[in-house]
C-alpha cells in the first residue's frame, strides 16, 4: 500500500513532460539497438549491446528516481563543489594515465565488462559547478565568480581534450559558456560582446581553414559593430576593448590551434565538412553513407530490421554515433519528426523549469545547463547524422549504445525533475502563506 502511494506521489510531483518523452526514448532507443541485430537471413545475431543498453537503463533510471528526491541545495556549498571538481579531475586522469587505448583514444576506465567513460560525467560536473558557483553571487563580484569558473570548467576542456576528446571537449566548454553568460548581468551588453567576439575571431580563423577570404567580412562585421558600440552609454568602453582584444587571441589562437595543434584526421573532418565532394572517398564516406540511410527511408521507413545500409555494413558506427540513421532509415521521415520532437519536448521543459524557478539562480542554471547540453548534443549528432555539420563523435542520447551516456543523460534530468518538485513546493507554499494572510486580515 505504502509503495502504490509513493509511486503515485512521485508521478504527482514529476513533470510528465520530461518523465513521458524520456519512457518513450527509453523504448525506442531499446527497439533500435534491436533493429540493429537483426540478420539479413532472419533471426536476431548477439545481442549482448542490447542487454548492456537495458542494464544502463535501469542503473539510469534508478539514479534518475534518487536524484529527483535528494537536496540539490547542497551544492551551493564550495566543499561539495570542490568535490565534485577534484572527482571529476581524478576521473579524468585515469584514462588518460592507466587506461587502454581503444581506437587510438584513451576514454575509459575498464572494469570488467563495464567502460566507465569519464568525459560524460564531466559534462554534468561542468554544470553542477558553474551553477554552484554563480549562485554565490550576491557575496562575491560577478567577475571573479566568472573567473573561478572558467579555470574550472578550462582544466576540465583540456584534460577531455588530452584523450583525444575534440568534440567533447568543445561541447563542455560551450555548455559553460552558455550557462556562465546567462548568471551574468547585461543580458544586452554580454550579446553584444558575444557578436563583437564570434564575428572577429571567426572572421579571423575561417580564412585559415577554408582558405576563403570572404570571410574576412566577418571581421569587418564586428568592426562595425564595435564601433558603434563605443558611442552607446549603456555599455562601457572598457568592455568593448576588452571583447575585442579578446577575439583577436581567440582567433589568432584558433588559427594556430588548426596549423600546430590539431591531429591530421580531426583536420580532415572539418575540411570534409567544407568539401564533401572532394572527400567522399574517404573521411566524406561515413556521412555520405548515413545521407543514403536516411533518404532511403522516405516517408514511413522499411519497418523494423528491414534496414539495408545499417545490415550490411555500409554505415559504420551504426548502434552508436550514426544510430539515427538507422533509426531513420527503417521507420522514415515520420518517426524521425516525431522522435526529435520527443527530444524538442525535453529540451523545453528544461528550459521552462528554469525559468519557473528563476528567482532560485542555482536550480535555474542547473535546469538551462541541462536543457542546452541536450539541445547541442541532439543537433551535433543529428545534425552529423545529415551532413550539415562537421562529423564528430558525439552519441544520441538515450539511443546510442553506451552506458555511460545513458546514464548520466538520465541522472541529469533527474536533477531537473528535482527542480520541478521544488517548483510546485514552493509555489504551494506561497499560495498556502497568502490564503493564510488574507484569512488572517
Amino acid at each position: 500500500m505504502t509503495a502504490s502511494i509513493n509511486r503515485k506521489r512521485f508521478f504527482i510531483s514529476s513533470n510528465l513532460w520530461i518523465l513521458i518523452p524520456l519512457i518513450l526514448l527509453s523504448v525506442i532507443g531499446i527497439v533500435t539497438l534491436l533493429s540493429t541485430r537483426v540478420l539479413p537471413e532472419g533471426g536476431f545475431g548477439d545481442l549482448s549491446i542490447v542487454y548492456k543498453q537495458i542494464f544502463a537503463l535501469v542503473i539510469g533510471w534508478t539514479a534518475y528516481i534518487l536524484l529527483s528526491k535528494i537536496d540539490i541545495s547542497y551544492f551551493k556549498y564550495w566543499q561539495i563543489l570542490l568535490s565534485i571538481f577534484i572527482i571529476t579531475i581524478i576521473l579524468l586522469l585515469i584514462p588518460l594515465i592507466f587506461g587502454p587505448s581503444i581506437n587510438g583514444v584513451r576514454r575509459w576506465i575498464v572494469i570488467g565488462e563495464f567502460q566507465l567513460q569519464p568525459s560524460e560525467i564531466a559534462k554534468l560536473a561542468v554544470i553542477l559547478i558553474t551553477a554552484g558557483i554563480f549562485s554565490i553571487k550576491d557575496k562575491f563580484n560577478e567577475w571573479i565568480l566568472f573567473g573561478i569558473s572558467l579555470v574550472s570548467a578550462f582544466i576540465i576542456f583540456l584534460l577531455v581534450y588530452l584523450e583525444p576528446g575534440g568534440s567533447m571537449s568543445i561541447l563542455i566548454f560551450s555548455t559553460w559558456f552558455v550557462v556562465s553568460f546567462l548568471a551574468l548581468k547585461n543580458p544586452l551588453r554580454n550579446t553584444l560582446l558575444l557578436v563583437i567576439i564570434g564575428s572577429i575571431s571567426l572572421g579571423i580563423l575561417l580564412p585559415s581553414i577554408t582558405g576563403n577570404n570572404y570571410f574576412y567580412l566577418l571581421a569587418l562585421l564586428g568592426v562595425i559593430i564595435t564601433t558603434f558600440s563605443i558611442y552607446s552609454r549603456k555599455i562601457s568602453k572598457i568592455f568593448i576593448i576588452v571583447s575585442v582584444l579578446i577575439s583577436i587571441i581567440l582567433g589568432l589562437g584558433a588559427s594556430v590551434l588548426w596549423r600546430v595543434v590539431l591531429k591530421d584526421y580531426q583536420k580532415d573532418r572539418i575540411v570534409a565538412f567544407f568539401n564533401p565532394e572532394e572527400t567522399a572517398s574517404n573521411i566524406g564516406f561515413n556521412v555520405n553513407q548515413s545521407k543514403i540511410a536516411i533518404g532511403s527511408g522516405q516517408i514511413f521507413g522499411k519497418g523494423f530490421g528491414n534496414g539495408t545500409q545499417s545490415k550490411r555494413e555500409f554505415i559504420p558506427e551504426h548502434e552508436t554515433d550514426f544510430i539515427f540513421a538507422s533509426f531513420a532509415e527503417e521507420f522514415g521521415l515520420v518517426g524521425s519528426l516525431f522522435l526529435i520532437s520527443l527530444y524538442g519536448v525535453i529540451i523545453i521543459s528544461c528550459f521552462l523549469t528554469g525559468i519557473n524557478a528563476g528567482g532560485e539562480k542555482l536550480y535555474s542554471l542547473i535546469s538551462i545547463g541541462v536543457g542546452i547540453q541536450i539541445l547541442l548534443v541532439v543537433f551535433v549528432n543529428i545534425g552529423t547524422n545529415l551532413g550539415a555539420i562537421p562529423a564528430t563523435g558525439i552519441p544520441l542520447p538515450l539511443m546510442s549504445s553506451g552506458g555511460t551516456v545513458t546514464i548520466l543523460t538520465l541522472a541529469s534530468l533527474g536533477l531537473v525533475q528535482n527542480i520541478n518538485h521544488q517548483y510546485l513546493k514552493n509555489t504551494k507554499n506561497r499560495s498556502k502563506q497568502i490564503i493564510d494572510t488574507y484569512e488572517i486580515s
